[in-house]
C-alpha cells in the first residue's frame, strides 16, 4: 500500500473531522439524557387564574410529527398575565378562532417552559388575523392594551392537558408540547437522528478525502510491478 498525504489538506480534513465528530457525540450525549428524563416524576406546577375573553389568538406548533394550531388566550393570575394554551387542532390551515362569552375561572397543573425561539426560518407573524408562528409572551403581549402587556410574564405555562377541537367531538387530550423535566422541546428521538448525521458527515468527509487522495495516484493499495 502507498499513501502520500497532501499535507494542507491533511490538516483541514482533521479539523473538519474532530468537529464533525465532537457534534455528534454531544447530541448523543443529550438523546441518553432525555430518554433518561422520560422516567422521571415531573416537578408539576399549578396555576389558579382567570381568562379574559377576547384575547384570543392562533398559534402553529409541530407536534407529534404534524402541522397544529393551538389557541391560547389571556389568563389572568396574581403574578401577572400569561398567555394560556387552551386546545389543539391538527391541520396545514389555521382553524376560526373560539371568542369566549364570558371569563372561566380555572387551576391547572403543568409545567413551566421557557418562550419559543424564532428562527431565520420561522414564518412572520400575521397580528392583524391573530395568528403567530411561535408561542412568544413578548410578541403576543404587543397585541394587547398598554397596561396588560406591561403584566405580561415572558414564560410559558403548559397545562397537562389541551382540548383537541379537530375531532367530531372535542375531548381532553395530553399536551404533547410538555416535555416533562426538560424545558427545552426538542425529543429525544431528534437528538439520535442528528447525532446520526453528523457522524454520517464525518464518514462521508473520509471517504471524500481517500477518494480524492487516490484519483490524485497518492493512494495505492497494490504496488505497481514493472515486467
Amino acid at each position: 500500500m502507498m499513501f502520500r498525504p497532501l499535507p494542507v489538506m491533511t490538516v483541514l480534513s482533521i479539523i473538519c473531522f474532530s468537529i464533525l465528530i465532537m457534534f455528534g457525540n454531544w447530541q448523543w450525549a443529550r438523546y441518553g439524557e432525555k430518554m433518561a428524563q422520560k422516567g422521571v416524576a415531573p416537578d408539576w406546577a399549578e396555576l389558579a387564574g382567570t381568562t379574559l375573553p377576547g384575547t384570543e389568538r392562533t398559534v402553529y406548533a409541530y407536534a407529534d410529527g404534524d402541522a397544529a394550531w393551538r389557541q391560547v388566550t389571556a389568563f389572568e393570575t396574581a403574578e401577572g398575565i400569561l398567555f394560556l394554551p387552551v386546545s389543539i387542532a391538527y391541520s396545514i390551515e389555521p382553524p376560526p378562532v373560539r371568542v369566549a362569552e364570558a371569563p372561566e375561572t380555572l387551576t391547572l397543573r403543568g409545567l413551566w417552559h421557557p418562550p419559543q425561539r424564532r428562527n431565520a426560518f420561522t414564518t412572520p407573524d400575521e397580528p392583524e388575523k391573530g395568528i403567530y408562528y411561535a408561542l412568544d409572551p413578548e410578541r403576543l403581549a404587543a397585541s394587547l392594551p398598554a397596561d396588560q402587556a406591561a403584566r405580561v410574564i415572558p414564560r410559558v405555562f403548559e397545562p397537562e392537558t389541551l382540548m383537541r377541537m379537530d375531532d367530531p367531538a372535542p375531548q381532553p387530550v395530553a399536551n404533547p408540547l410538555l416535555q416533562p423535566g426538560d424545558a427545552e422541546r426538542l425529543p429525544p428521538e431528534r437528538h439520535f437522528g442528528y447525532a446520526i448525521t453528523w457522524w454520517g458527515l464525518a464518514m462521508a468527509l473520509v471517504g471524500v478525502y481517500l477518494a480524492f487522495h487516490y484519483q490524485r495516484g497518492r493512494l495505492r493499495f497494490r504496488r505497481e510491478t514493472s515486467e
